[in-house]
C-alpha cells in the first residue's frame, strides 16, 4: 500500500475553495464562475478532441415564467426550492453525445446537459477565430457579432480538431470504455457556460472592451444609478439573456494509482447550522475540514475518468441562471446522508435520473433579503429544522452556502448574490469577507445600485477572465490592422 504524506494527500484531494465571484452560493474565493484560491488539477480542459465527441453545447431550457413569480419565490422557500429542483433537473438531464461511436459499454453514451457546456478554452478558440476572420474595417468599427455569427462559431468549434489529427481523435475515442470514461470527455475544468452566456459576450464584446479601463480604475461607483430601468450592467448595452446559465464545479481526486483517496464529509443538520450561523464553534462561521471521510463509488457520486486513468469526483456544483433578473442562485452537494435536511424534499424527477444525483442535497437563494415569514419555510422534519436554524427573519439577509465550496470564515453564513454584486470591481473574496463594516452580514447586504459585470466574476476576474480573451484579441488586431 502506498503511504501518502499529509502534504501530498492535501494536494491530491484538490480541495476546492469557493466563490466570491463564483457561481452560485456564498462568498468564497473568487471562483464560482471565475476565481479560486487553491489550485485544483486542471488537466481536464475540454479540448477539440473531446468537444468533437460531445458536440455542440446544449442550450439551457430556461423557465421564462419565473420572473413573473419573483414575489412568490422571495416569500416562500417551499416554492423557491421546488423551482430550484426543476432547474437542477434541466441541467442534469442526460443527452446523447454527438459521436454515435462513443459507447458506455454496450449502451449509447450520454452526459448531463451541463457537461456539454463550454469552457474558457472554447471561448478562446471561437472568439479568436471569429475576430481573426473579420475584415480590418469591421474590427476597427467594433462591429458586433450577430446570433448567426455565434451559431457559425459554435458549429465550427464542434468539429474542428485544432492541431490534432483524425488519428488522434480515433485514439482518444478508443480510450472510452464505460460511463465514467464517457463523463471524462468533459474534462474536469471548473466553470462551464451555456451558449447563452457566450453568445451574449460575443455580441457585446465592443461594449465590454470599451468598459475595461473603467473597471481597472474602479471608476464605476456603487451608488451610480443604472443605465436604464432595464439595464443595471454598465459594461453591456443590455443584460444577459434569460437562457444564460453557468455552473462552477468542485473536483476532488479519487485515486492515486491504485490507492483510493478519501472524500471529506459535512454535516448540514440544524445543530451544525446553528453553530455556524452564530460562529459559536471552533470554525468561527466556516465549514471547516468536515466531520469525517467517505469513499463513495462511481455509482454514488458523479465521477469522471481521464485518459490516463486518473479519476475525479464532483462533490459540489453551483448553478446560476438568468431566469430571474438578478439571477437564480442554486447550489448542490454530495452527502453521505442524502435524504436528510437539504435532501429531504428531493423530487422523484431528480432521484430517478441517470447517475448518482439522488445523493445530492440542494439549497437556493433568489434575492438579498429573506421574505418568507415562516422560519421553517413550510417544511416539517429535518429540512424544516435546518431552514429554521439558518433563518434570521423577514427583511434580514437570505442564506445559501455549500460546505465543499464556501471555505473560510464566515462563509458558512453567506448567501451568493451579496458577493456577486461586486463582480467587475476591484474587490475579491478576502477584501469582502474581511471587512464586515463595509460589507455587513457576511457580505449579504445589498450595497450597489449597478452591477458592472451583471453579477458574473468570470467576466473580469482571474482565472477565467473572459474579458481578457476579448482584450487580447482586440489589442492584437489593432496593431495588425495599422
Amino acid at each position: 500500500m502506498i503511504t501518502l504524506s499529509r502534504k501530498m494527500l492535501g494536494a491530491l484531494l484538490g480541495l476546492s475553495v469557493g466563490v466570491s465571484g463564483a457561481t452560485a452560493a456564498g462568498c468564497s474565493s473568487n471562483a464560482a464562475d471565475g476565481q479560486d484560491d487553491e489550485a485544483e488539477a486542471q488537466e481536464g480542459e475540454l479540448r477539440p478532441l473531446e468537444r468533437k465527441a460531445i458536440g455542440k453545447a446544449v442550450d439551457y431550457a430556461a423557465d421564462k415564467t419565473l420572473r413573473s413569480r419573483l414575489e412568490e419565490l422571495e416569500s416562500s422557500r417551499k416554492a423557491r426550492r421546488a423551482a430550484a429542483w426543476k432547474a437542477v433537473g434541466r441541467v442534469l438531464a442526460p443527452v446523447k453525445v454527438a459521436d454515435p461511436n462513443v459507447k458506455a459499454g454496450d449502451k449509447a453514451a450520454t452526459v448531463p446537459v451541463f457537461r456539454t457546456w463550454y469552457g474558457k478554452d472554447d471561448f478562446e478558440r471561437m472568439f479568436g477565430k471569429m475576430y481573426a476572420d473579420r475584415t480590418a474595417a469591421d474590427r476597427k468599427a467594433r462591429r458586433p457579432f450577430t446570433a448567426t455569427d455565434a451559431k457559425r462559431a459554435f458549429d465550427w468549434n464542434a468539429t474542428a480538431l485544432g492541431s490534432s489529427s483524425d488519428k488522434d481523435y480515433f485514439e482518444r475515442i478508443q480510450q472510452v470504455k464505460d460511463d465514467t470514461s464517457v463523463q471524462g470527455l468533459g474534462g474536469n475544468h471548473r466553470v462551464a457556460y451555456s451558449p447563452g452566456i457566450f453568445s451574449h459576450l460575443m455580441g457585446e464584446y465592443g461594449s465590454l472592451f470599451a468598459c475595461l479601463p473603467k473597471l481597472d480604475a474602479n471608476a464605476i461607483k456603487p451608488d451610480e444609478e443604472p443605465i436604464s430601468k432595464t439595464n443595471f450592467a454598465p459594461c453591456f448595452s443590455q443584460e444577459f439573456p434569460v437562457d444564460a446559465a453557468l455552473v462552477k464545479m468542485s473536483w476532488y481526486r479519487a485515486n492515486f494509482g491504485a490507492e483510493r483517496l478519501p472524500l471529506p464529509t459535512y454535516d448540514t443538520s440544524a445543530k451544525t447550522l446553528k453553530a455556524k450561523m452564530s460562529a459559536s464553534d471552533a470554525d468561527q462561521g466556516a465549514w471547516g475540514k468536515g466531520v469525517g471521510t467517505a469513499d463513495p463509488d462511481e455509482a454514488s457520486i458523479y465521477t469522471v475518468g481521464m485518459a490516463d486513468g486518473t479519476k475525479f469526483r464532483m462533490p459540489a456544483m453551483h448553478l446560476v441562471t438568468k431566469e430571474l433578473r438578478e439571477w437564480l442562485w442554486i447550489t448542490i452537494w454530495w452527502s453521505d446522508k442524502p435524504n436528510e435536511d437539504f435532501g429531504a424534499d428531493r423530487p422523484a424527477e431528480i432521484t430517478n435520473l441517470d447517475g448518482p444525483w439522488k445523493n445530492y442535497k440542494m439549497n437556493v437563494s433568489v434575492s438579498y433579503e429573506e421574505k418568507d415569514p415562516d422560519p421553517r419555510g413550510g417544511f416539517d422534519g429535518s429540512l424544516g429544522d435546518a431552514l429554521e436554524a439558518a433563518y434570521t427573519g423577514v427583511g434580514k439577509p437570505s442564506w445559501a452556502s455549500n460546505p465543499y465550496l464556501e471555505k473560510g470564515a464566515p462563509n458558512a453564513q453567506s448567501n451568493c448574490i451579496g458577493c456577486h454584486q461586486h463582480a467587475g470591481t476591484n474587490e475579491n473574496s478576502e477584501s469582502i469577507l474581511f471587512a464586515p463594516d463595509k460589507f455587513p452580514e457576511a457580505s449579504r447586504t445589498r450595497i450597489r445600485k449597478n452591477f458592472p459585470a451583471d453579477y458574473l466574476w468570470a467576466v473580469t476576474s482571474a482565472p477565467e477572465r473572459l474579458a481578457g480573451v476579448i482584450d487580447d484579441q482586440v489589442k492584437h488586431y489593432d496593431q495588425v490592422d495599422r
